[in-house]
């Protein structure tokens, strides 16, 4: 009767880790003070390669306009159709 009236604890979760590389960790070690040597900081943070107000700037200089990437696929599809007709002329002479 005492276990009607008690409160269950929520279930802890602790998973053990199952591999261990020790070299991994020393290279990482390793990596870690070179970096400190050479004043270089890798936190992990993101850094975008495209700059803000990048995408806007291509786009009004038409840099990403749908004629130019239509242009292109039109120009490596003619490329691919003639380097295919080459290689089946040479095959088939």
């Amino acid at each position: 009767m005492a276990k009607f009236f008690e409160t269950p604890r929520p279930k802890s979760f602790h998973i053990e880790p199952r591999y261990w590389d020790p070299k991994k960790e020393e290279r990482e070690a390793r990596q870690r003070r070179i970096n400190a040597e050479l004043g270089i900081e890798n936190d992990g943070t993101y850094k975008p390669y495209i700059g803000k107000g990048e995408f806007r700037k291509g786009i009004s200089q038409g840099r990403w306009s749908p004629e130019r990437q239509r242009r292109r696929s039109n120009t490596r599809l003619l490329i691919l159709i003639a380097i295919t007709a080459a290689l089946v002329y040479f095959m088939l002479k």
